[in-house]
This record gives structure tokens, sequence and C-alpha cells, in this order.
């Protein structure tokens, strides 16, 4: 795992220091390290079995990502932790957690178009998401939420997709 030093760089704080306040959900930098923690690290294995419980995980989800969003942290990192925040608190008993509501999925009717038509030219290239990913130098999670429209993408990430797919970006008035 990268170590605290690369985690933590910013904060000034040995790894014990850290892992105290990651122990204790009442700790008022709980959010903020838990945040910078998943925003920098993508190894749940070693997050759960050095810095951070799953079970405190589970119950501070949607605080820890409402930290992220606010430092416009890379969305692709949230995607990512949301699957595992779902996959945990699946297999999980967790005390004290509260359920997130799931919100109905609103998407345009033009930024579906869109989205079908990456869909549709991937596949007409023979290629899965996940080769798709690597193309592009994006998750393979990234790609499917695009296709089905489920996040805003930035144009930098739009242009990584159409350029992967050879195609160009025309906005018309």
């Amino acid at each position: 795992m990268e170590d605290n030093i690369t985690i933590f760089w910013d904060k000034k704080i040995n790894t014990e220091e850290a892992k105290k306040i990651l122990k204790d959900e009442l700790n008022p930098r709980f959010i903020e390290f838990s945040s910078l923690l998943l925003a920098r690290t993508n190894r749940p294995k070693k997050v759960f079995n050095n810095y951070l419980s799953q079970e405190a995980f589970v119950r501070n989800w949607a605080k820890i990502k409402l930290r992220m969003r606010e430092n416009k942290w890379n969305d692709r990192r949230i995607i990512f932790w949301d699957e595992i925040y779902r996959a945990v608190k699946k297999n999980t008993n967790i005390k004290g957690f509260r359920e997130l509501k799931e919100r109905p999925l609103r998407v345009d009717s033009e930024i579906k178009k869109i989205c079908d038509q990456l869909r549709d030219t991937r596949k007409k290239s023979g290629l899965t998401q996940m080769a798709l990913a690597k193309k592009a130098g994006l998750s393979q999670q990234s790609i499917s939420f695009v296709e089905q429209g489920y996040v805003n993408i930035s144009l930098r990430t739009l242009k990584k997709i159409t350029d992967a797919l050879n195609l160009r970006i025309v906005l018309e008035l």
C-alpha cells in the first residue's frame, strides 16, 4: 500500500496519529482523513486492514463522499468507492448503519442519446468496456456509468472516450 507519507504527505502526521484519527469516528478530523485516504488510494483490502474499519466506512460513507465532492476530488475514485460501499454494506451486518436512499435516476433525453451513441460505437468497434477504458485511461466502471448516463462527466473525460473511439465532438447551434 502507499505508505502513510504518500497518503498524508500534506498533513505532517505520523502513521500512528493518522490511524488513531481513523479509528475514532467521533474525532473531528475523522471525515477529513477518511476522505483523503479514499481519494488517494484504491486498495480496499489495505485500507480496511490498516486504516479504516468496514463498519466505520459504511456508517460514514455519505459524509466522506460529500467531503470528497466538496473538494472536487476525482469522480472516478468516488465511483470506485461507491461500488465498494455497496459491496461492503451487502455483506456486513453493521450496527448504527443508516441506509442511503436510492435516488431515482433521471437522464436527460439528449444526454441519453449521446451515451447510446458512445455505447453503440464501442460495440461496433468490437471493444469491451474494459478495453475502451484502458484505451481511454479510465476505469471500466466509468465507461459503464457514462454509457448509462449515470454521471455528469467532464469535457476532458468525454474527449478521452471520443478519442479512444476515433470520434470527433461537434457542437451545433
